[in-house]
């Protein structure tokens, strides 16, 4: 639901009722089913309203963010009968759930994955140029197959765009992720940002989580 400010405000308002109702729903099953089954609503009624075209609106205002995370954080102390006042990030950890942050960040990272395996919708593919299809001579961004950054006299453009957050993230991350299988790629990320958030005591915003994860390793097998 777009508004004439692109500020995802009315859209994000519908999210956040959605997950109020589910929250209500969770306090009164709490006490007749096993957390298990309370993650698994959580995924199956909140998560894919978090998620649905995350990559368009996850990098909007601090303020509308922070009150999902809030949100997420409550409806967690729920499930595992905490005092609303215990840290919930080991709540999060506990129960493989992402805080709105870190799924905006794994968001950007498939879609980007797909860009780089020419398998994502034409439409986004085109916003990206690969740089060794600029530069003819051998450099280290065209040999890991990096993109290139689109200049934009915008301010806000430069700092929300998909075309330049998608490339920032990409070519920061680590080669290794890059040449995995796209099941490999999904789960190792997704691994990699619960290990950040388990040593973190805040949730920590995209640019913050992208330093971290680009010094992450894949886990051997």
């Amino acid at each position: 639901m777009i508004d004439e400010n692109l500020s995802w405000k009315i859209h994000l308002d519908c999210v956040i009722t959605r997950i109020n109702k589910t929250k209500g729903m969770i306090a009164k099953l709490r006490h007749f089913v096993p957390s298990f089954a309370l993650t698994n609503i959580y995924k199956s009624l909140i998560l894919t309203y978090l998620t649905y075209r995350l990559v368009a609106w996850g990098n909007t205002s601090k303020n509308y963010l922070n009150k999902i995370v809030v949100l997420q954080k409550r409806v967690l102390r729920l499930i595992y009968f905490v005092d609303r006042k215990e840290h919930a990030i080991p709540l999060f950890v506990n129960a493989k759930i992402l805080p709105v942050t870190f799924l905006y960040y794994e968001a950007v990272c498939k879609l980007m994955f797909d860009v780089h395996n020419d398998s994502a919708p034409s439409n986004i593919t085109k916003l990206f140029t690969r740089t060794s299809n600029i530069h003819t001579y051998n450099t280290r961004s065209s040999t890991s197959q990096f993109f290139s950054v689109k200049y934009s006299r915008l301010k806000m453009q430069k700092k929300k765009a998909f075309s330049r957050v998608g490339v920032k993230v990409w070519n920061e991350m680590p080669n290794e992720y890059k040449n995995l299988s796209k099941k490999s790629f999904k789960k190792e990320t997704k691994r990699a940002l619960l290990n950040i958030l388990e040593t973190e005591d805040s949730y920590m915003e995209p640019d913050e989580i992208m330093l971290k994860f680009k010094h992450s390793k894949i886990e051997s097998n």
